[in-house]
């Protein structure tokens, strides 16, 4: 049986602000590293047999900080990109509502069958994840793996490997930043064994926000 550990980059002033990042290559913020680090400490004793990482900088730092504390060099995968936003990339919710409310509206009632203007689905990218998924799961039979990537990335594969239906990701699977979700694969059979968990976090004092944290 393998271990595949699927990670949700730290925070980003993006995140913070409730912007949408997307494939907006935006990088971690200060609290975003500390997140990082103490997600780390708490791994750093598991034995990783490899690292990957989504190329975006947010990602991709958080798994340096992790692959230091692991011994593993993270291995890029574009693959593991987050959804496109098109469109409302950088902007707050509220402000992709207000720029085009008839596409908002139906993206809010399923985001698994409809884009953002100029964006992407959630059928679209859980077509390119679930290749990465069983490339790494014929790669790695057993043993243990990180991946470090994005919200709607670990909320799609979640919703793929539990049966739900994707036009229900934003409403039922939630996605902390650098929340861990551990998904076990033996022989072929996927299950949920962690998910969103982020009591590694409890370190640091709790932000209030107005909204919730961006994708």
């Amino acid at each position: 049986m393998a271990l595949f550990y699927f990670i949700r980059h730290g925070e980003t002033e993006w995140n913070a602000e409730g912007r949408l990042c997307g494939r907006t290559d935006v990088p971690l913020s200060d609290v975003g590293r500390r997140q990082a680090q103490l997600l780390a400490v708490r791994l750093k004793l598991i034995p990783f047999a490899a690292l990957y990482s989504s190329p975006l900088r947010r990602a991709f730092e958080t798994a340096m900080i992790l692959g230091h504390a692991i011994g593993r060099e993270p291995q890029a995968d574009p693959r593991l990109v987050e959804l496109s936003y098109g469109a409302w990339e950088g902007r707050t919710y509220d402000e992709s509502k207000r720029s085009s409310p008839e596409i908002y509206r139906a993206w809010e009632q399923d985001p698994g069958g409809n884009a953002p203007p100029e964006g992407e689905s959630g059928e679209q990218l859980i077509g390119r994840v679930k290749p990465f998924l069983a490339d790494v799961a014929q790669r790695h039979p057993s043993g243990n793996i990180a991946v470090v990537c994005h919200r709607t990335v670990c909320r799609l594969l979640a919703c793929h490997i539990m049966g739900v239906p994707l036009a229900e990701y934003r409403k039922r699977i939630l996605m902390d930043n650098s929340a861990l979700n551990v998904f076990a694969n033996d022989e072929g059979k996927w299950r949920v064994v962690t998910l969103n968990d982020t009591s590694h976090l409890n370190a640091l004092p709790a932000a209030p926000t107005s909204e919730p944290h961006s994708e």
